[in-house]
C-alpha cells in the first residue's frame, strides 16, 4: 500500500474549513485511492494541531513577545517542536496552511528527505499578499517570511489555491508552477432547499443571517444593511451571526433599526434548520477581492436565497456566485445593487436551490487528492539542482 504524508496544523476545530479540508482530502487519499495517510500532527485526540500555540506562562509570555519580530508567525515555536525528530518517508506529501510556518518548516525536511510535495493554501501569505493586508503585520522581518515563502513554492511539485485570483498572483511569480484551483466542498443537510423569499409585510421584519467569523477582513456593510431597510420600507432589519465578532464595527451603522444579534457558532445540521426562519443568508465578502469566504460553498445547502456581498463585480465571490444558484452577487457601494437585492428576495425560490454535485465534498476532496498525486508522479526537480543547470 503506498504511503502519504498530509501536513495540516489547522487542528480539530468542526468548523474550522481547512480543518474540514484537510479530513476530506486524507480521508480520499485513503478510500479512493488506495493509500495509507500520515497525518501530522496526528489526527488522535489531543494531538489535532496548534489550536493554543504554547501553553501561557508568565516566562513564556515574555519570551513571545522579545521573539515575535523574528518568528514567521504565532505558530512557529510549537511547530519545530512537533516537528522535531521527524523523517518524512512517503510517495508524496500535501502540506495544508493556513497556518503557514508548519507547512514551511515541513518543506524543509520533504526537500531534505526527497518527497515530492503539493501546497494547498486559502488565503495568501507574503508573497502574493496586498500592500497592508492583514496577513503581513505579523512581526517586522517581512523578508525571512517572504524567503520563507519563496522556498515553499519553488520546491513544490503543485500548488492548490481557492480563487482564479489567487492562482493569477502565483503564477506571475512562479510561471512554472502547476496549479489547481478548487474551492472548498459543501457537506449535504437533510434540510430540503426551498422558501418563499419575503416570507412578512413590508412593515415587518427582514431577517438575515450569516454563518462565520466577522474580523478585520471582512468588508464593513453597517451602512448597506441601513440603505437596505430604507428601500425596503420595513420596521426592523435583524442581521443575526453564528459566529465570533472581534470586530462588531463592520457591522454598526447610524441606524437603530438595524439589530446586530450574536450567536454561538453551530454546526451545519443545525444551521440549517435555524435558516428557515430567515429571509436570506449573506456572504460577507473579505476586503482582498481576490479572496473567497470559506463558508460560501457550504451556504449552497441552505434552504433559503443566498447573497453575496462584495466590494465590485471584479471579485472572486462575485463571480462564485454569478455561477451558483440561489446566489446574487452584490456591491455594497452600488445602488442599483439594492433594487437587485429586494427582487431577489421576492423571487419565490423552490429546486433552484439546489447545491451542484460538482461542489460536494466528496467532489472537491477526490479532485484534490487525485491532483496531488499526479504531482508526486511528475515530480519537481529541487531548486538547487535546477540553479546547475
Amino acid at each position: 500500500m503506498p504511503r502519504a504524508i498530509v501536513v495540516s496544523f489547522a487542528g480539530g476545530n468542526p468548523y474550522s474549513p481547512r480543518a474540514q479540508r484537510t479530513a476530506r482530502v486524507a480521508q480520499a487519499l485513503e478510500d479512493d485511492f488506495g493509500y495509507r495517510v500520515e497525518r501530522v500532527p496526528s489526527a488522535a485526540p489531543g494531538t489535532d494541531g496548534l489550536d493554543e500555540p504554547l501553553k501561557h506562562t508568565p516566562h513564556r509570555h515574555l519570551a513571545r513577545r522579545a521573539l515575535q519580530a523574528l518568528l514567521l508567525d504565532e505558530f512557529e515555536l510549537a511547530a519545530r517542536g512537533r516537528l522535531r525528530g521527524w523523517k518524512p518517508s512517503a510517495r508524496g506529501a500535501l502540506l495544508i496552511g493556513w497556518p503557514f510556518s508548519p507547512i514551511y518548516l515541513a518543506a524543509v525536511r520533504l526537500v531534505a528527505a526527497g518527497v515530492p510535495y503539493a501546497v494547498d493554501v486559502g488565503d495568501p501569505w507574503v508573497v502574493t499578499a496586498n500592500p497592508g493586508d492583514w496577513g503581513r503585520v505579523w512581526g517586522r522581518f517581512r523578508g525571512r517570511a517572504r524567503a520563507a515563502e519563496t522556498f515553499l513554492w519553488e520546491n513544490a511539485a503543485a500548488g492548490v489555491v481557492t480563487t482564479a485570483t489567487q492562482a493569477s498572483r502565483l503564477r506571475s511569480q512562479f510561471p512554472d508552477l502547476n496549479l489547481l484551483c478548487r474551492p472548498n466542498g459543501y457537506e449535504a443537510a437533510e434540510t430540503g432547499v426551498g422558501g418563499t423569499g419575503i416570507r412578512r409585510a413590508p412593515s415587518d421584519d427582514l431577517r438575515f443571517i450569516h454563518f462565520g467569523s466577522v474580523y478585520e477582513v471582512r468588508l464593513p456593510i453597517g451602512p448597506w444593511l441601513s440603505r437596505l431597510r430604507q428601500a425596503a420600507g420595513c420596521r426592523t432589519l435583524v442581521f443575526a451571526n453564528y459566529g465570533y465578532i472581534p470586530q462588531p464595527e463592520l457591522l454598526q451603522s447610524a441606524d437603530p433599526f438595524v439589530v446586530v444579534e450574536s450567536h454561538d457558532p453551530v454546526d451545519w445540521p443545525r444551521a440549517c434548520e435555524i435558516a428557515q426562519d430567515f429571509d436570506a443568508a449573506v456572504v460577507i465578502g473579505n476586503q482582498d477581492p481576490g479572496q473567497l469566504p470559506s463558508k460560501a460553498v457550504q451556504y449552497l445547502t441552505l434552504p433559503i436565497p443566498r447573497i453575496a456581498l462584495t466590494s465590485g463585480p471584479g471579485s472572486d465571490l462575485a463571480a462564485f456566485a454569478a455561477e451558483r444558484p440561489g446566489f446574487i452577487a452584490v456591491d455594497i457601494d452600488s445602488a442599483k445593487d439594492i433594487a437587485l437585492t429586494l427582487a431577489h428576495l421576492r423571487r419565490a425560490w423552490s429546486s433552484e436551490l439546489t447545491p451542484p454535485p460538482g461542489d460536494s465534498w466528496d467532489a472537491v476532496a477526490r479532485e484534490i487528492a487525485e491532483f496531488a498525486i499526479d504531482a508526486w508522479a511528475a515530480g519537481r526537480t529541487p531548486i538547487r539542482d535546477r540553479e546547475r543547470t
